[in-house]
């Protein structure tokens, strides 16, 4: 009978796998990870700043009888006459200018989607041109599409969709290193931070009371993602078009609601964006915006935006959603498109309507950007300063060591055991798995001819 190794040996070998790998892989997610939780921060307090910097427009002086929002946007036609307005943003509040969003009119694809857009500011009690701007211009979005592309397009979505998955992995690798086998106590960080241990503490004690949020962080951004997000997770998180169906007497839509959007701005929840767009009548289609305004009152908005008929047989919709920033509970999510010809409702959809992934992606996006109150704002501030500082000490970590080259080469058998799980844990997130395999190749190679140069040495 061939001897076996020693039970007390494996957890060491085991262990020493995956802290190899764990080193490896954070060396490659680290900038990343710091990139993203450094923006986020940023993003957070861009908003605030956006507002004190655009106060002028945004804010005028409350009044006692606004105008009908039909003038208004007459206004607006007045200035812009080469434009097409796409939505109106009523004042919710009784010091906000009214608002109306504008597209060159050759607009871009189906009803202008992914066209720039400008948003005209008014006084609704005077009817003043404020001025107004493009919403790409602003700090805020400016700050989110590095946060979300690095300024690389379609390259960087790809950078960080993988750094993403694999900082996943990094976190599930570092629970089981971090996991105290001395009793918890062991993770209290001491008031030093005079030598390598000592920083090593402070890193594991992050990890614990940062990791859940950050899988939360890393899982919902992604939703953003062309691949993981946007063929695995939107396809599953969709409200079917069973559920949405259009009467047998209207011909097939051409538009969904993906549409409504603009450029770089989500006007309706990704559940939502696949299905399609009801069609009103044919024919004139007498309703203006103020018949609009009244609808969205008598059905029960309170905080809302109006969508303009897009296409000869299009519809006026109401919209209240958090990721547009209407409302801030995303229970209350609600969508109500309107005949074009005498206001009735035509269909609506609540949040209710979603299925479970789509009401999981509802309510995740705006906890990941902050918008579900000042709470949230402050907690989100919190974490990604926790996160850095977690990059930071393992930065530190790293740089202590004796030798900061790679660790040495795991035990072949416990090597390949814990490759073959991280692969399996990696296949959730295709883009990031087919990296780690990469990895793990050229990580063979270098082994292989470390080993081959050594023998031929001895």
């Amino acid at each position: 009978m061939t001897a076996s190794v020693p039970s007390s040996t494996r957890p060491g070998r085991f262990h020493a796998a995956v802290w190899r790998w764990h080193f490896l892989i954070g060396m490659l997610v680290m900038p990343f990870l710091f990139m993203l939780a450094g923006s986020g921060a940023l993003m957070l307090l861009s908003k605030p700043l956006d507002d004190v910097l655009n106060q002028k427009l945004m804010t005028v002086a409350p009044g006692e009888n606004p105008l009908p929002a039909s003038v208004l946007l007459e206004r607006v036609r007045e200035a812009y006459p080469h434009a097409t307005v796409k939505l109106y943003l009523p004042p919710q509040q009784p010091d906000q200018a009214a608002r109306f969003s504008l597209q060159s009119g050759h607009g871009g694809g189906h009803g202008g989607h992914g066209a720039p857009s400008t948003v005209a500011h008014l006084n609704p009690y005077t009817g003043e041109l404020l001025g107004s701007m493009d919403p790409a211009d602003s700090v805020y979005a400016m700050v989110k599409q590095w946060h979300g592309t690095l300024y690389l397009g379609r390259i960087g979505e790809l950078l960080i969709e993988m750094a993403a998955g694999l900082a996943v992995l990094m976190i599930v690798t570092g629970l089981y290193l971090a996991w105290p086998k001395k009793g918890w106590r062991a993770l209290i960080p001491g008031r030093t931070l005079a030598n390598r241990a000592a920083w090593r503490r402070w890193h594991l004690s992050l990890g614990w009371l940062i990791a859940v949020p950050l899988l939360f962080f890393l899982l919902s951004g992604m939703a953003w993602t062309s691949i993981w997000g946007g063929k695995l997770v939107q396809p599953w998180g969709s409200l079917p078009g069973t559920r949405f169906e259009l009467p047998e007497t209207q011909p097939a839509p051409v538009m969904d609601h993906a549409s409504m959007n603009e450029h770089g701005l989500h006007r309706v929840p990704w559940a939502v964006e696949q299905t399609p767009l009801p069609r009103g009548p044919s024919g004139p289609a007498p309703l203006n915006l103020d018949a609009v305004v009244k609808q969205a009152g008598e059905q029960g908005f309170e905080h809302f935006r109006v969508h303009f008929p897009q296409g000869e047989r299009g519809v006026w919709t109401l919209s209240a959603t958090t990721i547009a920033g209407d409302i801030s509970n995303p229970l209350d999510e609600r969508i109500l498109h309107l005949n074009p010809a005498n206001g009735e409702p035509l269909k609506e959809i609540r949040f209710a309507d979603y299925p479970a992934m789509g009401k999981a992606m509802a309510a995740s996006i705006p906890f990941h950007q902050g918008d579900l109150g000042g709470w949230n704002w402050w907690l989100n501030l919190l974490l990604v300063t926790l996160v850095m500082a977690l990059v930071i000490t393992g930065a530190i970590v790293w740089w202590k060591r004796q030798s900061r080259r790679a660790p040495p080469k795991a035990e072949p058998t416990s090597g390949r055991r814990v490759a073959v799980l991280m692969i399996v844990v990696g296949c959730a997130f295709p883009l990031s798995a087919a990296v780690l395999l990469v990895i793990i190749l050229l990580d063979t190679l270098f082994s292989q001819r470390a080993t081959t140069k050594q023998q031929e040495a001895n």
